[in-house]
């Protein structure tokens, strides 16, 4: 085990390394990206339609080819969730923190595939802690406030959202008419997160420590209530893997046990959860006696992978360590209704696939 900890530590050296370059580079030609000119068209998001198909994304570096872009606007989803680590903007340069962070998002929105993508697409979102501007941050940062307006501005949040009147960015969007009723819960893992350490991380035994924080959690109960055929709950860190001593729900087992028990008490059925970070794909469940498993579809790795998926026992099949975005299909004339979820690779073709009826999310 400490030769896979003194692995780990090296590994993540590495990265922030490249990741330090690659942002000391941006800083260089964010100076030179063009200011002015027409806004990008954004498509509206319309909370009235029907949704079949949603694609999911996360960890987008805003320097590297972001050409899967077009791949995932090609498979003309109903709308695309972006589920953290949308840019890069780690506040490693100790300067202006909030004009360095516009810059890297100037750097996606001039990006023309992502523009295209935005144009056709409604887009929602989360972050992680890239965007949210720190290396596996959490409630400590101080310039979340900061990273939280330029967040809502770059997502077109409107004046009216709620995530405005409140800490943090969890919110709900339902969608469709009564007999099509998605809702999509986002969760935020970042600003009232308790940290425990840094990588390689022990899970902790103390349950005063928590990933969502007291009102959030209070939130998701009362979200939970609410009539819905599809629930989808959006976390930026994964939720159902083993421990792997890197940043997961893993390292916070009670947070796992009390996500199970707040959906048991709310009998809220039809529901799983997609999430990003560990840049591959992978469907992963983990079943609690009493009630339905939760599946867990993660996506990530737009523009970087992961060569070595961790060990996950709760993994379905095999990881697809490729650059990827996911895809949820939703099948409405199926009797039960029928969810396949496709990890799909630059090409838009789908590499990994899993499908689920909704009949067996009940209790």
């Amino acid at each position: 085990m400490k030769s896979n900890i003194y692995e780990l530590k090296i590994s993540k050296i590495k990265v922030m390394k490249k990741i330090f370059i690659v942002l000391f580079i941006s800083g260089i030609v964010s100076a030179c990206i063009p200011t002015g000119g027409p806004a990008p068209t954004i498509k509206p998001n319309d909370t009235s339609k029907n949704l079949t198909h949603i694609a999911i994304g996360s960890c987008c570096n805003q320097l590297l080819n972001m050409s899967i872009f077009k791949a995932i606007k090609n498979r003309n989803p109903d709308l695309y969730i972006a589920m953290g680590d949308n840019i890069y903007s780690d506040n490693i340069l100790n300067g202006d923190f909030a004009t360095f962070l516009q810059s890297q998002y100037d750097l996606l929105n001039a990006n023309y595939d992502f523009k295209t993508l935005r144009a056709n697409i409604p887009c929602i979102a989360t972050w992680d802690d890239h965007d949210y501007g720190q290396n596996n941050a959490g409630a400590e940062f101080p310039y979340k406030l900061i990273s939280k307006n330029k967040f809502l501005t770059f997502w077109n949040d409107p004046s009216t959202s709620d995530r405005r009147t409140h800490d943090g960015v969890y919110t709900s969007y339902i969608y469709g008419d009564a007999s099509h009723k998605v809702q999509i819960i986002i969760l935020d893992c970042r600003n009232f997160l308790n940290v425990i350490s840094g990588e390689p991380i022990s899970a902790t035994s103390d349950t005063s420590k928590t990933i969502l924080g007291a009102t959030q959690w209070a939130w998701l109960q009362q979200e939970l209530q609410k009539p819905a055929a599809v629930r989808i709950v959006v976390s930026s860190t994964q939720m159902c893997t083993e421990h792997n001593f890197w940043e997961a729900w893993a390292n916070y087992p009670h947070e796992i046990e009390r996500f199970f028990k707040t959906v048991k008490d709310a009998n809220a059925e039809h529901l799983f959860v997609i999430s990003g970070d560990v840049h591959y794909a992978e469907f992963s469940k983990r079943t609690k006696a009493g009630q339905y498993p939760i599946y867990d579809f993660t996506s990530s790795g737009l523009t970087h992978t992961e060569n070595s998926p961790a060990a996950n026992q709760y993994r379905l099949g095999t990881a697809y360590p490729a650059l990827n975005f996911g895809m949820i299909n939703i099948d409405w004339t199926a009797n039960p209704i029928t969810i396949t979820w496709e990890a799909c690779g630059t090409d838009g073709a789908a590499h990994r696939t899993q499908v689920i009826s909704l009949d067996e999310l009940e209790f």
